[in-house]
């Protein structure tokens, strides 16, 4: 269990270093220079995990993703106490920790500085947490619950879902008495004190969080999204874990004191199916299919007077882990990533933490070609947060001022202090919305990316905008898009 943790915590500080930035960890970073509460699409937590690494590191990629990887071998090791807790030996336990620390959506999640990395990592305490309430019948176990939940909402409400869950789980199970304790309601308040202050900073802001949530399951949710739910589960779990963990479905429903974990499973299934949502919703809710799943196996060995067997599990599930490791994680040259949008469909994360440098860079030469008088009122304005944050992070060297956008929580921090009357050099943003800015927008160029990498950003439109009639502060309510 422990080597599987550290195995996992190797592997990942390994190919930490490799590439660059993500774009959703520059995105983290320009937040960490506006602390707050709250963000149109996320609380504050990774914000504030940005801005304490940035402050005693600096913005380099192994540092961010640090942290992260940490959780990941944290969530491996507390699968293997999942299997404890239903009482595994060794045997189920280690079988438990290998299929956590080589499955590639875990390999690929703790990656990066990301909500998703912490949201499963608080997936895995709240159900051994839930294991360990379970096995007890010890109802103070709701006050440590309630405080892990609170917390985990400031990363991601995505943990409600998985609250919800585990109720109807309760509910519908013979230890159903536990929900009306004192200590649940206790832990209930705890959790809604914890995350007050985001839930204050939303009201302030128009619930921005919501409608950036509205935003998301319209761009997002389709028939094929909800067709292709389920499929994906055996795909991107891993191939080679399939057998396990669905094993490990069946262990927790034919157990009536584990069956709550297996009812949440299924009602986590059934929405995140009809509501279309995106592969990796599930992917928190594994850990204690994987440890039931250990058990089954364990004493499925055992009666069978083969413990030895075990060995034959293992290398199935490193076997299927290394396979997994070039689609998940960046150990190939940067040459290597695909052009093509279809095969880049695979991990779309990977192409994402390229090119940055060399798009600042880029943007830095055709600002370097106005005239002096017009690039000491330059604007740079982006249509993404991922254009945005490279340039603060990247743009300093080459003099750059700090990029505008009005995507997601970019747009929040408003027009303030931007010149009217000035030259703009506008990325990723219509000719059309241009227009109603300036008089004259002149295509100059396109985002480059090395190797000709596939990226979300690879061709855009790069304008450079001058005559200026309209105001900023009366066009940027126009600006907003969440997505």
């Amino acid at each position: 269990m422990l080597a599987a943790g550290a195995a996992f915590l190797v592997v990942e500080l390994l190919a930490s270093p490799r590439y660059g930035l993500h774009r959703d960890e520059l995105y983290f970073l320009a937040c960490a220079h506006h602390l707050a509460w709250g963000y149109v699409d996320q609380p504050p937590l990774v914000p504030a995990v940005a801005w304490l690494v940035n402050g005693l590191i600096g913005p380099f990629a192994w540092a961010f993703r640090l942290l992260p990887a940490l959780a990941g071998a944290a969530s491996v090791v507390l699968t293997g106490l999942m299997a404890r807790e239903m009482g595994g030996g060794r045997c189920a336990q280690t079988i438990a920790a290998v299929a956590a620390a080589t499955s590639a959506q875990l390999l690929a999640a703790f990656h990066l500085l990301s909500t998703t990395a912490f949201d499963c990592f608080f997936w895995a305490l709240i159900t051994w947490l839930v294991l360990r309430l379970i096995r007890t019948a010890d109802t103070r176990w709701f006050v440590p619950l309630g405080a892990v939940v609170g917390v985990a909402l400031l990363n991601k409400w995505n943990v409600a879902f998985l609250v919800v869950a585990l109720v109807i789980g309760f509910a519908t199970g013979s230890d159903r008495r536990l929900l009306w304790s004192k200590q649940a309601w206790i832990g209930a308040a705890i959790a809604l004190v914890i995350v007050s202050p985001d839930i204050v900073w939303n009201a302030q802001h128009g619930w921005a969080q919501l409608s950036m949530l509205r935003s998301l399951h319209a761009e997002n949710s389709t028939t094929g999204a909800s067709i292709g739910f389920l499929p994906a589960q055996l795909i991107v779990v891993g191939p080679a874990l399939c057998v396990l963990w669905i094993t490990g479905l069946v262990h927790l429903w034919r157990s009536l004191r584990w069956r709550p974990l297996a009812v949440g499973y299924l009602v986590l299934a059934a929405w995140f199916t009809l509501s279309g949502a995106k592969s990796y919703y599930l992917a928190g809710i594994y850990f204690p299919l994987f440890a039931g799943g250990g058990v089954a196996a364990e004493r499925r060995l055992r009666s069978k007077g083969k413990p030895g067997r075990v060995r034959g599990w293992i290398t199935l599930m490193v076997v299927g882990g290394v396979v997994a490791l070039p689609l998940t994680l960046p150990l190939l040259p940067e040459s290597t990533l695909p052009t093509g949008s279809w095969e880049s469909q695979i991990n779309k994360d990977l192409s994402a933490t390229v090119g940055w440098p060399s798009y600042v860079r880029q943007v830095s030469g055709i600002v370097n070609t106005l005239p002096p008088g017009e690039r000491s009122r330059l604007v740079l304005l982006t249509g993404d947060y991922g254009a945005a944050g490279a340039i603060d992070l990247y743009g300093p060297r080459y003099h750059l001022p700090a990029a505008r956008s009005g995507h997601n929580t970019f747009w929040w921090w408003g027009p303030a202090g931007m010149p009217n009357e000035s030259a703009t050099v506008a990325v990723n943003i219509s000719r059309s919305a241009l227009l109603t800015v300036f008089r004259r927008v002149r295509l100059v160029g396109s985002v480059q990316t090395p190797n000709n990498a596939w990226t979300e950003e690879r061709g855009d439109p790069i304008y450079l905008c001058t005559q200026q009639y309209a105001s900023w502060s009366d066009v940027w309510p126009a600006l907003r898009h969440y997505g």
